[in-house]
């Protein structure tokens, strides 16, 4: 606007547009550049922007404050930011006995490890963030907690928590969210597992050592 609009009201010249947005910012933070307009729209910014740079500045110094005293909100930020870096990892869902032992050994192949996990005192979780691993604690049967993992970046998902229904929640999403997605799900119901494994068409020739690993799984290759 002051770019299309503005003009010096003792010269009658306009201004340029680096000079437009110059002046913009210097009335957010009330260093006012420019003449008073004659213009009542323009005016009316002459009041405006320094308003809105005083709520910007004191919002952004409450939201500073809070992340400094709240340890736990820091840290998931800088978990979920540590996940946004990642790209061609495996995401594991679920940090029980069962997913601690399938990221260790993600690790021991060379592999880059995000993790899900509900439970915030879960000691495995613990254990995997000492390892460098981002443990991010939400849902992962909601998509934007896959989002947050990186789940568009990812090459592999592997939901191992002991709800077999919950990973094959998480599957479908994931697979929604990435076509390209390998799966590995854990399953306790051989039966239910057999139905999935043939409506998906499912097959690998890991299935022997996932079995043994997971428990029983099936890979949506």
């Amino acid at each position: 606007m002051f770019y299309m609009f503005y003009t010096d009201p003792n010269t009658g010249r306009s201004i340029s547009f680096p000079q437009a947005i110059y002046s913009a910012f210097g009335l957010i933070f009330l260093q006012g550049t420019l003449s008073f307009p004659e213009q009542w729209y323009l005016q009316a910014l002459f009041f405006i922007l320094p308003i809105l740079g005083l709520v910007a500045v004191v919002d952004g110094v409450v939201r500073f404050g809070t992340a400094l005293t709240n340890k736990q909100a820091r840290g998931q930020k800088w978990q979920v930011a540590m996940a946004s870096t990642y790209s061609g990892h495996v995401i594991v869902c679920g940090m029980g006995r069962v997913g601690y032992r399938v990221a260790l050994e993600l690790l021991k192949f060379g592999r880059e490890v995000v993790a899900i996990e509900t439970d915030e005192m879960s000691r495995f979780a613990e254990k995997v963030m000492s390892l460098g691993i981002p443990v991010i604690f939400a849902d992962a049967r909601r998509q934007e907690n896959l989002i947050k993992a990186g789940i568009e970046q990812a090459d592999a998902i592997i939901p191992c928590t002991n709800d077999e229904l919950a990973n094959l929640d998480i599957a479908l999403d994931a697979r929604e969210l990435n076509p390209n997605l390998k799966i590995v799900m854990r399953m306790f119901d051989a039966e239910l597992a057999a139905r999935v494994e043939k409506g998906f068409g499912i097959h690998s020739d890991l299935f022997l050592f996932l079995r043994f690993l997971l428990g029983f799984c099936l890979v949506f290759d």
